[in-house]
């Protein structure tokens, strides 16, 4: 009877690592003026991330705008930039569009993965 404890015990604790594990990756959004953009997810480190993110916008130009854990979203609306953080990609996509009264349109919307 002890076997099966310690498998489920097993189970239950490689479960919970690897939702910790998720919920530590980080990932960001870069944009430049010129209206390129990068992303970057599931970087173990702030720095990894922000690197990664300025590196795919392809402008040297290029500034981080949302760093993230679970999701994030850039949105424009008249050259004014507005963003969201949040648990799911809609609710990221929600608060930024808030920001902007409803109007403007996703630029990037991304999420770290198991998020």
């Amino acid at each position: 009877m002890l076997k099966p404890t310690i498998l489920g015990l097993l189970i239950v604790s490689t479960i919970l690592v690897t939702q910790a594990q998720a919920a530590q990756r980080y990932g960001a959004i870069a944009s430049s003026r010129s209206g390129d953009w990068g992303v970057s997810t599931n970087y173990m480190s702030v720095s990894s991330a922000e690197r990664e993110a300025r590196r795919s916008c392809g402008d040297l130009n290029c500034s981080i705008r949302v760093l993230f854990r679970g999701c994030g979203a850039v949105a424009e609306h008249n050259r004014t930039l507005a963003w969201g953080v949040a648990s799911t990609v809609v609710r990221a996509r929600g608060q930024a569009l808030r920001v902007l009264e409803g109007q403007g349109e996703i630029l990037a919307e991304v999420c770290n993965r198991d998020s």
